[in-house]
């Protein structure tokens, strides 16, 4: 099957982001955390973005303070539940009739939850099991399948010319195992990761001149970040929001990107870098390793010392999966599930 790749990104040069000014960026999950870092940033480089939100009040705020700062009135906010359809549905149309070109030109899939609910919980013999919670699939997966129906559809409004931009937001979690605990956030990241394949291998949305591209940042200071993790990630370097939105923005910015994925790492592993999945099976080896010395040394410290200098000799994608196994493992033995290795 032919599909078409961009050559690798030039990280070494600032992002490319003029061509923004004036397309309308439509971002669900926009109202907090990554996605109002990125509505706060496109608006200001002089697009016109419109918020998709269940946070009413946070994503009202939000447009009333990005209009007062950049004298735009086209920015705005609408009520989206990602997990419903109809939501969408009404999302898309209203988000077309605001445009003022009645198009849109970058839609960013940013919306998503953690694990919600325990899928490990027993239940007792003699009780019949309750069904999972599906939360997590139902906001990072469904979501964004409806997402990316609705954008194609309303990417055949746009003339000649026009940018159509589908960028999604996976995770680390997209190349990377985990435990139980983590299973169905991971299974919808790792899901990710294949849509995002097979709409940018697809031909014919090639034929019809879509662009799809894919971010998946570390863990980063935002409101998905259980109390946990944060507790025990105390003092370990995590992506930073900044480098989130420029990866982002690359993308964006360039209108001959597709098929490319950007990770985004803590500084000292790297900060943005390209990565071609393909090379992801390479880390389960290094990811037993990583067990080993977790368990010798005994510090977050030395541990990420020491798979930092690991990845300056065995390249990024050791660093990726290997700092991702960390966490796991220090998740693991906080929560007294060791048993589950």
């Amino acid at each position: 099957m032919h599909a078409k790749h961009t050559t690798p990104t030039n990280l070494t040069i600032p992002a490319q982001i003029g061509n923004v000014k004036g397309n309308t960026i439509v971002i669900t999950g926009g109202a907090n955390g990554l996605g109002e870092a990125m509505v706060d940033y496109f608006a200001r480089k002089g697009a016109n973005v419109i918020i998709g939100d269940v946070n009413t009040s946070r994503g009202e705020n939000l447009v009333q303070k990005i209009r007062e700062e950049t004298k735009n009135p086209h920015h705005h906010f609408i009520h989206c539940d990602v997990t419903s359809w109809t939501s969408q549905q009404q999302f898309f149309n209203t988000a077309i009739r605001l445009s003022p070109s009645h198009t849109l030109h970058t839609v960013i899939a940013n919306a998503g939850v953690g694990c919600v609910g325990d899928f490990t919980e027993p239940t007792p013999l003699d009780e019949d099991v309750p069904a999972p919670d599906l939360t997590t699939l139902d906001v990072n997966l469904t979501g964004v399948i409806f997402t990316t129906k609705l954008a194609l559809h309303h990417f055949r409004r746009n003339r000649e010319g026009e940018d159509k931009h589908l960028l999604f937001v996976g995770s680390m979690a997209s190349f990377c195992s985990s435990p139980g605990i983590l299973a169905l956030y991971t299974a919808s990241k790792h899901a990710i990761l294949g849509w995002w394949r097979s709409q940018y291998l697809h031909p014919g949305n090639e034929s019809r001149g879509v662009r799809f591209n894919l971010i998946c940042p570390y863990f980063v200071e935002t409101a998905i970040l259980p109390t946990t993790a944060r507790v025990l990630l105390s003092g370990i370097p995590l992506a930073t929001t900044e480098d989130v939105v420029e990866a982002a923005a690359r993308l964006v910015g360039n209108t001959h990107a597709t098929g490319r994925c950007l990770s985004v790492m803590p500084e000292k592993a790297g900060g943005i870098v390209e990565v071609d999945a393909k090379d992801m099976h390479t880390v389960e080896p290094f990811a037993n390793r990583m067990m080993g010395v977790l368990n010798s040394q005994g510090t977050a410290e030395a541990v990420v010392k020491w798979v930092v200098g690991l990845g300056r000799v065995f390249g990024v994608v050791v660093v990726l999966g290997l700092l991702i196994m960390f966490l796991v493992m220090f998740l693991l033995m906080a929560l007294g599930l060791r048993s589950l290795m």
